[in-house]
Parts: structure tokens; sequence; C-alpha cells
């Protein structure tokens, strides 16, 4: 049972809550600390503002995933109060005095591990599922189709209005007109298509000095997610059961997310991966009005980066738990992969997710994995980000061979000379590239990057935003 302070901030929802919990220990409100003969669990009382204290614990029956419990009102897990009852436990461990585990806690952990097996043997059921031949309701999947299309008419029509009215024209009576619009596409299955109009009229919000660059950036990735939204339903319609578009994230832009029965029937799904977080950023995204905690991972079996993505809308956010960075490797019974590109999304359940030190023989197999050839990587993503529905930010690996500033900017070099000027994001909090000058040049030969590719649609300037250096020793986080 490990109980440090990391831990402890690890597991708590938010910062506040943390210090709360931190409070509570100072001000001595825990009473009655008791432990388990195994060591595994601890229990307390805690002082509230009620005549009565709150009862409250911390199960340790798996060690990589423990549960708390409280009877207080808070829907906040871990509560103040557990988090609490953890500190106190990490601030002294021997005021918690031994004892038979109480009754309630036995009854709700025989619980536990017989929802453990039958969770088991619906796991199995879903392969068995997805082994099957698939079959699809026809007429549901058409009737839906053809909503969603009635949904894209309504689409096309705002963003003709937008266009023809002329962006200089659209006056705050107008956009509110046209929000009011876009507010009934929830009614048609397009929620991403809904998010991507309110992402329109954010940067309409941010246009100075009539600068439209990002603004007209917004409307062609429309116009091209429209017409593609329209094509690929229509052929959908046509065949029912034909395998849909696996390497573009289309359906999620359109607005609907896989389950993982039909991931796993689609060759999505991997067992027994390993994966390695290079960088962590948690921001705010007002179009979908969620904050966003994305991880950007190495997957040292397949050698691919992935990306995983935590939304928690804004009316829940102090509910719903932030992901944390995460430094070390996990090792994870099955991993699910999302339709995508370059860097698509996947995840996992994080009862079957067991840590494990970095190795070596881990930081190697990420140096071999990184491109030694900037011509071939710079190329590459070209061919991506030119299609306005490709991700726009790819993340790859490269080698560096030699780095030096030019002016203001750090530029590395490959093997043969090629050169990639690395520059920050304006829209990052994070200034990493100018960070990673205080690394790299101490030993430059010995590093891979891992970089975010953007392109600057004012100057068409293509550069790359450093997320983690990594050399023989060590990931060096740059952006989290």
């Amino acid at each position: 049972m490990e109980i440090t302070q990391k831990k402890i901030e690890e597991l708590a929802p938010n910062a506040a809550a943390a210090k709360n919990g931190r409070d509570l220990v100072s001000k001595g409100k825990l009473s009655n600390l008791h432990i388990s003969p195994e060591g595994d669990l601890i229990w307390g009382e805690c002082a509230g503002s009620g005549k009565n204290p709150y009862y409250c614990s911390a199960d340790y029956m798996d060690e990589h995933h423990p549960i708390f419990r409280c009877n207080c009102p808070s829907r906040q897990f871990p509560c103040k109060h557990t988090l609490g009852l953890l500190y106190a436990y990490e601030k002294n461990s021997s005021g918690f005095t031994q004892a038979a585990i109480p009754d309630d806690i036995s009854q709700k952990r025989e619980k536990i591990e017989k929802r453990q097996e039958k969770k088991e043997q619906e796991k199995e059921s879903i392969k068995e599922k997805a082994a099957k031949p698939r079959q699809v309701n026809k007429a549901a999947f058409i009737k839906k189709a053809d909503t969603q299309l009635a949904g894209i008419g309504l689409a096309v029509r705002i963003l003709e209005e937008i266009v023809q009215a002329g962006l200089s024209s659209l006056d705050v009576k107008m956009i509110k007109t046209l929000q009011g619009q876009v507010k009934e596409l929830g009614n048609y299955y397009i929620n991403g298509i809904q998010t991507s109009f309110n992402d329109l009229f954010l940067e309409l919000n941010e246009v100075e000095g009539e600068e439209y660059t990002h603004v007209i950036d917004r409307i062609n990735y429309l116009s091209a997610l429209l017409k593609k939204a329209t094509d690929y339903l229509n052929k959908r319609k046509e065949d029912p059961d034909a395998v849909p578009e696996l390497d573009s994230a289309i359906e999620e832009q359109i607005g609907y997310a896989r389950k993982l029965t039909e991931l796993m029937q689609y060759g999505l799904y991997e067992e027994n991966a390993e994966l390695l977080q290079l960088s962590f950023n948690s921001f705010d995204d007002s179009a979908r009005k969620e904050y966003v905690d994305e991880g950007i991972w190495f997957n040292l079996k397949s050698e691919r980066i992935y990306k995983t993505k935590n939304y928690r809308p804004y009316r829940a956010a102090k509910y719903i738990k932030e992901d944390n960075s995460e430094f070390e490797v996990l090792q994870l019974k099955e991993l699910f992969i999302y339709p995508g590109d370059r860097n698509p999304r996947v995840r996992w359940e994080m009862d079957g997710a067991t840590p494990r030190a970095i190795a070596p023989s881990d930081l190697q197999k990420i140096r071999n994995a990184a491109a030694s050839d900037y011509t071939e990587v710079i190329k590459s993503v070209k061919q991506t980000i030119k299609n306005p529905l490709m991700d726009k930010l790819p993340v790859v690996l490269i080698k560096v061979n030699k780095a030096y500033l030019m002016g203001e900017n750090l530029v590395v070099e490959d093997a043969q000379g090629n050169p990639l000027t690395l520059r920050d994001l304006s829209e990052q909090k994070v200034a990493s590239a100018v960070n990673l000058q205080a690394f790299l040049p101490a030993y430059p030969e010995q590093v891979a990057l891992a970089v975010m590719i953007h392109n600057n649609v004012q100057t068409g300037l293509l550069s790359a935003q450093p997320m983690c250096l990594v050399t023989l020793e060590k990931i060096i986080r740059l952006l989290y």
C-alpha cells in the first residue's frame, strides 16, 4: 500500500480537493484511525459541519486501483475527507491502530469480487460478440443517416448565409441569430459539426483589425467537412454492411464514437499493450464547453504515437477527475483505438492498467523509432495537413544531429543537414521551444524529440513545437 504525497495528489480530483484534505489533517479533524491486519485498508472518522462525523476509508485490495468510501454527500471521488485520511496516514502511519475489517466493508469487498468476476465474463462476451458476423439494422441505420443528412443540409444553408453576408458584415445581432440556428443541429446526431460551428463563432469573436485568416481557415474546414460528411453518409446508406473509414476521424467529426465491440470487430484493438506518456496538457475548449486533458503516448509495441482525451464539461467539471501526467509505463490488458489518421485517439479501462518503471530499453526504443530524415517527415506531414479534415497538429518523433540558434529561433538538423525550425504555438501557454534551449545544446547527438508540427496559415511557414526530449537516461517534459 503505497501512500505518498505525490500519489495522493494524483488521486485527488483537483488541487482544491487535495488542499482541503491537507487542511483537515492540520486542523485535527480525523480520529479513530485504523488499519487492517493485512495492511491493505485504512479507515477512520472525520469531523464535519454536522453533529456526527463522517466515516471514510481507503481500500487497497487492488493496490493499483484503490477504492475510496465516505458517507458524506460530496460527489467528488475521492472526497476531501478520504484525502484527509490518506494525508493522515502519510504523515503518521503509526497513529493507525490495527483492527479487524468492519463487517460493512467486508460485505462490500465480496460484492466487488463478484462484480469483477461478472465484468471479466462480460469482457469475454464482448470478444464473443466481436467474433460474430456484424448484423446491421439497415432500416434504423438508413433512418438515422437520413436525419443526419437533413441536419447537414441545414448546416450548409447556415454556412452559405455566413459566406454570402460577408465576414465584415456579420454584426452581433446576426451572429446571435446564426448561433440559434446552429443550436438546432444538436437534434440531428451531428454534434461534431455543431461544435465546428461554435469554433467558427469563437474565431469571429477574436477578430482584430479585419484579420480574418483564422476565420477563413475554419470556414474552409467546415465546407470540406460538410461535403465529406454528405458523400460519406450517402455511400454508407448504399451499403450499411460495408466497413466504415478506419484511417480518418470522419465519423467522430460528424458526431459519432464507435463502441468497444465495434472497434474490436474492425481490428482496432490490441492486447497486452505498453504505453509511455511523452507529453500532457490541459486546456479549455470553449466550443465544446469542456475542459480537455490531452496525453501524447508512445506505444512500445507498435511504435505508433497516440492521443488520449479526457473531456470534462463545464457543468460537471468539479465532479470529474482530471487526468494527470503519467511518469511510468502503463501495461494494458486491452487497448482500444478509435478511427483516425496519424495520431489516433485511444482508450482503456483503468482496472486493466498496471504501471511499471521506465527501463533504459524503453528510452532506446523511442530513440530508435525517431525519424532520421526530416525531408521525409515534412513530406509526409504536408500530405496530412493539406487535407483540411486531417489533424493540423500531428506529433512525430525526430532524431537530432545538430542544434543551434538562428536569430531568436532554435533550429535542429538531421544527419543530412536538413533543418527544422522549433517555434512555440501562440495558443500554448508554455514556451517549450524556449525551455528546450536550456537542455538541447548539452547533448544534441544523443537525443530524440517529440514535436508537434504546425503550419502558420498566415505566413505559410512550417515549424515544430517541441513536446519532450528523450535522452539515454530520461524523458524531459517540455509541454505539460
